[in-house]
């Protein structure tokens, strides 16, 4: 509930801030500012509330934090099964946006596809008109760190305890992280996403993992979008095109991977 009354208020702000600035080449700045601040608001600011409140000098055990050196090793061969994810990531984006309502829901769906549409042009021109370290940081860093230790430390903890099974928890995390996004037509990439750093998180034991997994994630949007240019002819929304076979076989050798790296922390976890 926090987290919601939070998120209205942030919209309230950051509209107030476009108003306010108009479209100077600060108020991209002041936006992009805070959309950072939102993300600690929304998602950060709860997820530690709660760990204090109810996991009182366990908070550090709740949250995982971990910043040993092993688990930087896991967060590299968990961004490894990242980019291997990426031509199965790629199809299920293609398949989701080709998804297509009929009836009384086709005017729904139209809708939906406006808002999203609108919504990719006002990043593209925020990635665009702010410095590409700006973006990095609140983009790319910030969302990561406060995403995860809401969905990750704070949901799928919740729901681990609720339903005592693992799978159970890390895809209904994964569910209400792609809705969180509000991307109807993006949903299946995000929800493998989701069901990656859930893994990840309990496997790799501490946030660490999944805070550099997301941030790299989150980075490669950012700096595709960046370099977008009508003379680089590189299009950040425009598909891969991989085949079938390289598809599959990436995504066999991240199952592999993510089995021989993090299966022992599946298996030990409660």
């Amino acid at each position: 509930m926090l987290s919601l009354a939070l998120m209205v208020l942030s919209v309230v702000i950051g509209v107030a801030i476009g108003v306010a600035n108009g479209t100077d080449h600060g108020a991209w700045s002041a936006l992009i500012l805070w959309n950072a601040c939102s993300q600690i608001l929304v998602f950060g600011l709860p997820a530690v509330i709660i760990a204090f409140m109810y996991h009182r000098h366990e908070e550090r055990t709740w949250l995982r934090v971990d910043f040993s050196g092993r688990r930087w090793l896991l967060a590299l061969a968990g961004v490894v099964v990242l980019f291997l994810l990426v031509p199965l990531t790629d199809w299920l984006s293609v398949w989701n946006d080709g998804w297509h309502w009929s009836g009384v829901w086709e005017s729904v769906e139209q809708k939906l596809r406006e808002v999203g549409e609108a919504s990719q042009r006002a990043v593209e021109l925020t990635l665009k008109e702010c410095h590409p370290l700006l973006s990095l940081l609140c983009v790319a860093l910030v969302p990561a760190l406060c995403e995860e230790l809401f969905f990750r430390a704070g949901i799928q903890n919740i729901m681990q305890s609720w339903f005592k099974n693992v799978h159970v928890a890390v895809w209904v995390t994964a569910a209400v992280f792609s809705f969180a996004h509000g991307e109807v037509f993006a949903f299946l990439p995000r929800f493998l996403l989701g069901g990656l750093l859930g893994y990840l998180y309990v496997g790799g034991g501490s946030l660490v993992v999944n805070v550099l997994v997301h941030f790299v994630n989150n980075a490669m949007v950012v700096l595709l979008f960046g370099i977008a240019t009508p003379e680089s002819g590189i299009d950040p929304m425009a598909s891969l095109g991989i085949g079938w076979t390289v598809t599959l076989g990436c995504s066999i050798a991240a199952v592999l991977l993510m089995v021989t790296t993090f299966g022992k922390g599946l298996k030990t976890s409660k």
